[in-house]
Protein backbone atom coordinates (compact mmCIF):
# COMPACT_ATOMS: atom_id res chain seq x y z
CA UNK A 1 0.00 0.00 0.00
CA UNK A 2 2.76 2.46 0.94
CA UNK A 3 4.55 1.73 -2.33
CA UNK A 4 1.34 2.38 -4.25
CA UNK A 5 0.78 5.70 -2.44
CA UNK A 6 4.37 6.69 -3.19
CA UNK A 7 3.88 5.91 -6.88
CA UNK A 8 0.70 7.99 -7.00
CA UNK A 9 2.45 10.88 -5.25
CA UNK A 10 5.36 10.81 -7.73
CA UNK A 11 2.92 10.72 -10.65
CA UNK A 12 0.93 13.67 -9.29
CA UNK A 13 4.12 15.62 -8.70
CA UNK A 14 5.26 14.90 -12.23
CA UNK A 15 1.94 16.05 -13.70
CA UNK A 16 1.97 19.19 -11.56
CA UNK A 17 5.49 20.19 -12.59
CA UNK A 18 4.68 19.60 -16.24
CA UNK A 19 1.53 21.68 -15.95
CA UNK A 20 3.62 24.56 -14.58
CA UNK A 21 6.07 24.20 -17.43
CA UNK A 22 3.22 24.16 -19.93
CA UNK A 23 1.84 27.38 -18.45
CA UNK A 24 5.26 29.03 -18.73
CA UNK A 25 5.68 27.85 -22.31
CA UNK A 26 4.01 30.33 -24.61
CA UNK A 27 4.85 29.51 -28.21
CA UNK A 28 4.44 32.19 -30.82
CA UNK A 29 2.50 31.20 -33.87
CA UNK A 30 3.46 33.47 -36.73
CA UNK A 31 2.81 32.29 -40.23
CA UNK A 32 5.59 29.84 -41.05
CA UNK A 33 7.93 30.71 -43.87
CA UNK A 34 6.46 29.11 -46.99
CA UNK A 35 8.95 30.05 -49.68
CA UNK A 36 11.69 28.00 -51.35
CA UNK A 37 14.59 26.50 -49.42
CA UNK A 38 18.14 25.90 -50.58
CA UNK A 39 19.74 23.25 -48.37
CA UNK A 40 23.23 24.72 -48.26
CA UNK A 41 24.85 21.72 -46.58
CA UNK A 42 24.02 18.03 -46.76
CA UNK A 43 26.15 14.90 -46.88
CA UNK A 44 25.85 11.15 -47.20
CA UNK A 45 27.69 7.86 -47.18
CA UNK A 46 26.74 5.17 -49.68
CA UNK A 47 23.64 4.15 -47.70
CA UNK A 48 21.97 7.17 -46.11
CA UNK A 49 20.05 8.58 -49.09
CA UNK A 50 18.77 7.64 -52.55
CA UNK A 51 16.49 8.86 -55.32
CA UNK A 52 13.46 8.73 -53.02
CA UNK A 53 15.24 11.05 -50.60
CA UNK A 54 15.53 13.69 -53.29
CA UNK A 55 11.86 13.32 -54.19
CA UNK A 56 10.97 13.72 -50.52
CA UNK A 57 13.14 16.84 -50.16
CA UNK A 58 11.53 18.43 -53.20
CA UNK A 59 8.08 17.67 -51.78
CA UNK A 60 8.73 19.98 -48.80
CA UNK A 61 9.93 22.91 -50.87
CA UNK A 62 13.67 22.30 -51.11
CA UNK A 63 14.69 23.57 -54.55
CA UNK A 64 18.48 23.06 -54.43
CA UNK A 65 20.95 21.10 -52.32
CA UNK A 66 24.69 21.40 -51.77
CA UNK A 67 25.74 17.78 -51.26
CA UNK A 68 29.06 16.09 -50.54
CA UNK A 69 30.21 12.57 -49.71
CA UNK A 70 31.38 11.19 -46.39
CA UNK A 71 34.57 9.12 -46.62
CA UNK A 72 35.33 7.15 -43.48
CA UNK A 73 36.65 3.57 -43.29
CA UNK A 74 34.01 1.45 -45.04
CA UNK A 75 31.60 4.36 -45.49
CA UNK A 76 32.34 6.01 -48.81
CA UNK A 77 29.59 8.03 -50.45
CA UNK A 78 31.55 9.36 -53.41
CA UNK A 79 30.00 7.12 -56.06
CA UNK A 80 26.48 7.78 -54.82
CA UNK A 81 26.91 11.56 -54.69
CA UNK A 82 28.43 11.64 -58.17
CA UNK A 83 25.58 9.51 -59.49
CA UNK A 84 22.91 11.71 -57.90
CA UNK A 85 24.60 14.91 -59.08
CA UNK A 86 24.71 13.57 -62.63
CA UNK A 87 21.06 12.50 -62.48
CA UNK A 88 19.83 15.75 -60.89
CA UNK A 89 22.06 18.58 -62.14
CA UNK A 90 19.28 21.11 -61.62
CA UNK A 91 18.95 20.13 -57.96
CA UNK A 92 22.33 18.97 -56.60
CA UNK A 93 25.51 21.02 -56.43
CA UNK A 94 28.33 18.61 -55.67
CA UNK A 95 31.11 19.43 -53.24
CA UNK A 96 34.45 17.80 -52.60
CA UNK A 97 34.12 14.89 -50.14
CA UNK A 98 34.64 15.05 -46.41
CA UNK A 99 37.49 12.92 -45.04
CA UNK A 100 37.36 11.81 -41.42
CA UNK A 101 40.84 10.47 -40.87
CA UNK A 102 43.17 13.42 -41.43
CA UNK A 103 45.08 14.72 -38.41
CA UNK A 104 47.25 17.76 -37.61
CA UNK A 105 47.42 18.89 -41.24
CA UNK A 106 45.54 18.12 -44.43
CA UNK A 107 46.84 15.15 -46.40
CA UNK A 108 48.65 16.24 -49.56
CA UNK A 109 46.71 13.62 -51.54
CA UNK A 110 43.44 15.16 -50.30
CA UNK A 111 44.52 18.63 -51.42
CA UNK A 112 45.45 17.34 -54.88
CA UNK A 113 42.17 15.43 -55.20
CA UNK A 114 40.14 18.54 -54.32
CA UNK A 115 42.00 20.85 -56.68
CA UNK A 116 41.87 18.32 -59.54
CA UNK A 117 38.13 17.86 -58.99
CA UNK A 118 37.50 21.59 -58.98
CA UNK A 119 39.53 22.15 -62.14
CA UNK A 120 37.58 19.34 -63.80
CA UNK A 121 34.36 21.15 -62.75
CA UNK A 122 33.24 18.16 -60.72
CA UNK A 123 33.32 19.96 -57.36
CA UNK A 124 31.80 23.39 -56.87
CA UNK A 125 32.68 23.83 -53.19
CA UNK A 126 34.86 22.08 -50.62
CA UNK A 127 32.76 19.96 -48.27
CA UNK A 128 33.48 20.47 -44.61
CA UNK A 129 37.05 19.97 -43.50
CA UNK A 130 37.05 18.68 -39.93
CA UNK A 131 39.43 21.14 -38.34
CA UNK A 132 37.93 20.87 -34.83
CA UNK A 133 35.39 18.09 -34.41
CA UNK A 134 34.66 16.75 -30.94
CA UNK A 135 33.75 13.11 -30.44
CA UNK A 136 30.01 12.52 -30.30
CA UNK A 137 28.42 10.12 -27.82
CA UNK A 138 26.87 8.15 -30.68
CA UNK A 139 29.99 8.04 -32.84
CA UNK A 140 33.56 6.82 -32.82
CA UNK A 141 35.59 7.72 -29.74
CA UNK A 142 39.16 8.82 -30.44
CA UNK A 143 42.11 8.82 -28.05
CA UNK A 144 42.27 12.61 -28.03
CA UNK A 145 38.50 13.09 -27.85
CA UNK A 146 38.44 15.01 -31.12
CA UNK A 147 39.55 15.12 -34.71
CA UNK A 148 41.85 18.10 -35.05
CA UNK A 149 43.61 19.76 -37.98
CA UNK A 150 45.59 22.94 -37.42
CA UNK A 151 44.26 25.49 -39.96
CA UNK A 152 47.56 27.37 -40.01
CA UNK A 153 49.57 24.43 -41.36
CA UNK A 154 51.12 24.17 -44.78
CA UNK A 155 48.59 22.01 -46.67
CA UNK A 156 45.65 24.31 -45.88
CA UNK A 157 47.71 27.07 -47.44
CA UNK A 158 48.35 24.84 -50.48
CA UNK A 159 44.63 24.16 -50.81
CA UNK A 160 43.72 27.83 -50.72
CA UNK A 161 46.47 28.76 -53.17
CA UNK A 162 45.32 26.03 -55.52
CA UNK A 163 41.78 27.42 -55.53
CA UNK A 164 42.70 31.07 -56.06
CA UNK A 165 40.59 32.76 -58.69
CA UNK A 166 38.20 29.80 -59.00
CA UNK A 167 35.42 31.16 -56.72
CA UNK A 168 35.18 27.95 -54.67
CA UNK A 169 33.87 28.22 -51.07
CA UNK A 170 35.62 26.14 -48.40
CA UNK A 171 33.70 24.74 -45.43
CA UNK A 172 35.84 25.05 -42.31
CA UNK A 173 34.21 22.95 -39.60
CA UNK A 174 35.32 24.01 -36.13
CA UNK A 175 33.37 23.75 -32.92
CA UNK A 176 33.98 26.37 -30.26
CA UNK A 177 34.56 24.11 -27.24
CA UNK A 178 38.24 25.16 -27.28
CA UNK A 179 37.69 28.78 -28.17
CA UNK A 180 41.00 30.05 -26.74
CA UNK A 181 42.99 27.56 -28.83
CA UNK A 182 41.06 27.81 -32.07
CA UNK A 183 39.49 31.25 -32.50
CA UNK A 184 42.80 33.06 -32.92
CA UNK A 185 43.98 30.54 -35.51
CA UNK A 186 40.82 30.99 -37.56
CA UNK A 187 41.04 34.75 -37.26
CA UNK A 188 44.50 34.42 -38.81
CA UNK A 189 43.32 32.04 -41.53
CA UNK A 190 40.38 34.20 -42.53
CA UNK A 191 42.36 37.46 -42.40
CA UNK A 192 45.31 36.13 -44.38
CA UNK A 193 42.97 34.91 -47.14
CA UNK A 194 40.40 37.65 -47.30
CA UNK A 195 39.63 36.99 -50.98
CA UNK A 196 38.70 33.39 -50.22
CA UNK A 197 35.14 32.69 -49.11
CA UNK A 198 34.85 30.34 -46.14
CA UNK A 199 31.69 28.69 -44.79
CA UNK A 200 31.45 28.05 -41.05
CA UNK A 201 29.10 25.08 -40.57
CA UNK A 202 26.56 25.24 -37.74
CA UNK A 203 27.95 28.63 -36.63
CA UNK A 204 30.49 26.50 -34.79
CA UNK A 205 27.79 25.55 -32.25
CA UNK A 206 28.75 28.87 -30.73
CA UNK A 207 27.06 31.50 -28.62
CA UNK A 208 25.73 34.72 -30.18
CA UNK A 209 28.78 36.55 -28.82
CA UNK A 210 31.20 34.08 -30.40
CA UNK A 211 29.40 34.14 -33.72
CA UNK A 212 29.42 37.93 -33.70
CA UNK A 213 33.14 37.97 -32.92
CA UNK A 214 33.94 35.96 -36.06
CA UNK A 215 31.42 37.36 -38.53
CA UNK A 216 32.00 40.98 -37.56
CA UNK A 217 35.74 40.60 -38.14
CA UNK A 218 35.63 38.73 -41.48
CA UNK A 219 33.31 39.66 -44.32
CA UNK A 220 34.59 36.63 -46.27
CA UNK A 221 33.12 34.21 -43.71
CA UNK A 222 29.62 32.89 -44.26
CA UNK A 223 27.86 30.39 -41.98
CA UNK A 224 25.14 27.78 -42.02
CA UNK A 225 22.52 27.69 -39.27
CA UNK A 226 22.22 23.90 -39.46
CA UNK A 227 21.64 21.99 -36.23
CA UNK A 228 21.13 25.17 -34.21
CA UNK A 229 17.43 24.35 -33.97
CA UNK A 230 18.42 22.04 -31.11
CA UNK A 231 20.99 21.74 -28.36
CA UNK A 232 23.94 19.42 -28.91
CA UNK A 233 23.38 16.79 -26.24
CA UNK A 234 25.38 14.25 -28.23
CA UNK A 235 28.64 15.97 -27.33
CA UNK A 236 30.38 14.91 -24.15
CA UNK A 237 29.13 16.72 -21.04
CA UNK A 238 32.41 18.60 -20.70
CA UNK A 239 32.29 19.90 -24.28
CA UNK A 240 28.53 20.55 -24.20
CA UNK A 241 29.07 23.06 -21.39
CA UNK A 242 31.48 25.01 -23.60
CA UNK A 243 29.25 25.54 -26.63
CA UNK A 244 26.10 27.54 -27.31
CA UNK A 245 22.51 26.37 -26.94
CA UNK A 246 19.70 26.22 -29.46
CA UNK A 247 18.58 29.41 -31.19
CA UNK A 248 15.09 28.85 -29.76
CA UNK A 249 13.54 28.38 -26.34
CA UNK A 250 11.73 25.17 -25.41
CA UNK A 251 8.59 26.46 -27.11
CA UNK A 252 10.28 27.05 -30.44
CA UNK A 253 10.46 30.83 -30.04
CA UNK A 254 13.51 32.39 -31.66
CA UNK A 255 15.57 33.95 -28.87
CA UNK A 256 16.05 37.74 -29.16
CA UNK A 257 19.84 37.53 -29.12
CA UNK A 258 19.77 35.06 -32.02
CA UNK A 259 17.21 37.09 -33.92
CA UNK A 260 19.63 40.01 -33.70
CA UNK A 261 22.40 37.83 -35.16
CA UNK A 262 20.18 36.58 -37.98
CA UNK A 263 19.17 40.11 -38.90
CA UNK A 264 22.66 41.62 -38.54
CA UNK A 265 24.29 38.96 -40.75
CA UNK A 266 21.33 38.17 -42.96
CA UNK A 267 23.49 38.51 -46.07
CA UNK A 268 25.91 35.72 -45.06
CA UNK A 269 23.80 33.13 -43.22
CA UNK A 270 22.35 30.10 -44.97
CA UNK A 271 19.69 27.58 -44.09
CA UNK A 272 20.98 24.01 -44.10
CA UNK A 273 19.99 20.69 -42.57
CA UNK A 274 23.36 18.93 -42.42
CA UNK A 275 21.49 15.70 -43.06
CA UNK A 276 24.22 13.07 -43.02
CA UNK A 277 23.50 9.68 -41.41
CA UNK A 278 20.30 7.72 -41.94
CA UNK A 279 18.95 8.94 -38.60
CA UNK A 280 19.22 12.59 -39.66
CA UNK A 281 17.89 11.94 -43.17
CA UNK A 282 14.88 10.14 -41.68
CA UNK A 283 14.03 13.36 -39.81
CA UNK A 284 14.49 15.58 -42.84
CA UNK A 285 10.87 16.69 -43.15
CA UNK A 286 10.67 17.39 -39.43
CA UNK A 287 13.81 19.54 -39.57
CA UNK A 288 12.36 21.45 -42.53
CA UNK A 289 9.12 22.07 -40.64
CA UNK A 290 11.02 23.34 -37.59
CA UNK A 291 13.09 25.75 -39.65
CA UNK A 292 10.07 27.06 -41.51
CA UNK A 293 8.63 28.03 -38.12
CA UNK A 294 11.89 29.69 -37.09
CA UNK A 295 12.26 31.58 -40.37
CA UNK A 296 8.66 32.73 -40.02
CA UNK A 297 9.71 34.72 -36.95
CA UNK A 298 12.09 36.87 -39.00
CA UNK A 299 11.34 39.85 -41.24
CA UNK A 300 10.31 38.46 -44.67
CA UNK A 301 13.36 39.81 -46.48
CA UNK A 302 15.70 38.29 -43.87
CA UNK A 303 13.88 34.96 -44.00
CA UNK A 304 14.14 34.78 -47.79
CA UNK A 305 17.82 35.70 -47.74
CA UNK A 306 18.69 32.96 -45.26
CA UNK A 307 16.30 30.41 -46.72
CA UNK A 308 17.62 30.43 -50.29
CA UNK A 309 18.87 33.72 -51.72
CA UNK A 310 22.30 33.72 -50.03
CA UNK A 311 23.05 30.15 -51.06
CA UNK A 312 22.01 30.92 -54.63
CA UNK A 313 24.44 33.84 -54.66
CA UNK A 314 27.26 31.84 -53.13
CA UNK A 315 26.95 28.56 -55.03
CA UNK A 316 25.44 29.95 -58.22
CA UNK A 317 24.21 27.43 -60.72
CA UNK A 318 26.98 24.93 -60.08
CA UNK A 319 28.16 25.48 -63.65
CA UNK A 320 31.56 27.07 -63.05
Amino acid sequence: MRQRIKQIFVLCLFLYVNSLLAEECTPVHPQAYSGPLFDAMAQTDQYAMDEDTITSAKSVGVTRMALFARVHKQQDGRSLVSQLAESHPEFIIQGAPKYFDMRDDLDRSFVKMVIDGVVAKKYHFVGEVLYTHGDKNTGEQTITGERYIDPTQRETEHLINGLKGLNIPIMTHWEVYRWARDSEKFHRLYSANNQQVFIWPHLGFGTPEQVDAILSAHSNVWATVSKKEKSQENLSDAKAELIGDSVTDECGNLLPEWKDIFVKYSGRLMFATDAHKQNRWSKYKKVIKTWRKILGQLPPDVASAIAFQNAERLYGSGEK
